[in-house]
């Protein structure tokens, strides 16, 4: 694919996410309602006295009031979801059940068409979801809040004590980096694939050189992830140092998913980590002011992306002394990528770890942190009440970059 139609693509997918998340936060800041939220109990309680017509005014009332207010009803620690329509069953995919149609299914108010359920969750959790209606998944049509995944938007939930992070705003007065689109051929997985490069702000102007970042998932951590706005904002504010980031596409088009070779390469593919020791770091070290030493130069993933960073980076750790693995599915093959760090020699690797706690892979990870912790390492590890999904992994960028990074 022509590199300058796949920067295009990306531009289109980064559009689609800032209006989500903006649409989401125009009512996220509405002041919280609580009695919407607490009238809840009251409400299914009176339900069950009162006769047919009447129930069903209320039904309809009730509402109203909530597809006025656009926002998750919640009570403390208790979400309250519903749906109101025909069907034989209602249910709630999403990150408390793997996606699962067949769990979280809501309750029918007898003789309506009223559905619902309490689910309960930490004060500072958010969760992704959809409805099933009978086979058809919808968004919640009395949720305005809504975050951009892999698939599409879901319908999202942020409970009270959630802040989103400030540096996934885009900011008018934070100078935007270059991102340039070009074509990466190896000769050793015998394909190409798309790359895109962040250079930032003053590069043109500066003779210095800088360190780099080599992000797997690149394309969906451009667009989903929303890195290039993190990465002005931060170093505008002088967060971190100016930084070079090579976002490495799985996909050999970026517009057709078919095409994506992730579970071949990044499941722990010694030719592909070969491809990017050696082939994609000589192109961009021949292209770009990068720093040559090993201490200067990052890798980072999520999910299988987290796997593969952590593996490419303790075999060679002359190449990246810096891993960042967020949600890393350490369960490839037995945990085969724990077990080699926690039976071999201690190498000059830093690392930062991530995970959700909700239906992510929580216990595996914590594995991780314990043989680092055991072995010496330098480690940073966090947990967070999110799940599987870009809207976790898109709100720690900083947190990262910062690790790596940061300014005093």
């Amino acid at each position: 694919m022509n590199p300058v139609a796949a920067l295009a693509h990306l531009g289109v997918l980064t559009l689609q996410v800032s209006a989500t998340l903006a649409h989401s936060r125009s009512k996220r800041h509405i002041p919280a309602h609580r009695a919407v939220g607490q009238c809840v109990p009251e409400f299914l309680e009176r339900l069950q006295s009162l006769i047919r017509p009447k129930r069903e005014v209320a039904i309809q009332q009730f509402l109203q009031q909530a597809s006025h207010y656009g926002r998750p009803l919640i009570d403390g620690s208790t979400l309250y979801l519903f749906y109101s329509g025909r069907a034989r069953r209602v249910s709630v995919p999403g990150d408390l059940n793997e996606w699962d149609p067949d769990k979280t299914v809501m309750t029918r108010v007898p003789g309506t068409n009223f559905h619902y359920c309490a689910i309960q969750l930490h004060r500072r959790a958010r969760i992704e979801y959809r409805l099933a209606v009978d086979s058809t998944w919808i968004l919640d049509p009395y949720n305005h809040q809504q975050a951009m995944g892999g698939s599409g938007p879901n319908s999202e939930v942020a409970m009270p004590g959630y802040r989103q992070p400030s540096e996934l705003t885009w900011r008018a007065s934070a100078p935007n980096g270059t991102i340039d689109a070009m074509e990466f051929t190896s000769k050793l997985l015998n394909r190409s694939h798309p790359v895109f490069v962040y250079r930032p702000h003053g590069y043109d102007r500066s003779r210095r050189f800088y360190p780099s970042l080599y992000v797997l998932d690149g394309g969906d951590y451009l667009s989903l992830g929303m890195m290039a706005t993190v990465l002005d904002n931060l170093i505008a504010c002088r967060r971190i140092r100016p930084i070079i980031v090579v976002f490495v596409e799985p996909r050999t088009n970026i517009t057709r998913p078919a095409t994506n070779k992730r579970t071949i390469d990044y499941t722990l593919s010694d030719v592909f980590v070969s491809s990017l020791t050696r082939e994609l770091r000589q192109m961009i070290e021949g292209k770009y002011r990068v720093k040559p030493e090993e201490k200067d130069r990052a890798i980072m993933g999520a999910s299988l992306g987290g796997l593969l960073a952590t593996y490419a980076a303790y075999k060679h750790p002359r190449v990246f002394s810096l891993c960042a693995a967020q949600s890393p599915s350490y369960w490839w093959r037995n945990q085969s990528v724990t077990r080699m760090i926690a039976d071999g020699p201690v190498r000059p690797v830093k690392f930062y770890l991530d995970t959700g706690t909700i239906q992510d892979s929580l216990d595996l990870t914590r594995a991780m942190r314990n043989v680092l912790q055991r072995k010496g390492y330098r480690y940073s590890y966090s947990e967070y009440h999110e799940g599987h999904n870009w809207g976790n992994w898109r709100a720690r960028i900083a947190s990262i970059l910062e690790y790596f990074w940061g300014l005093p």
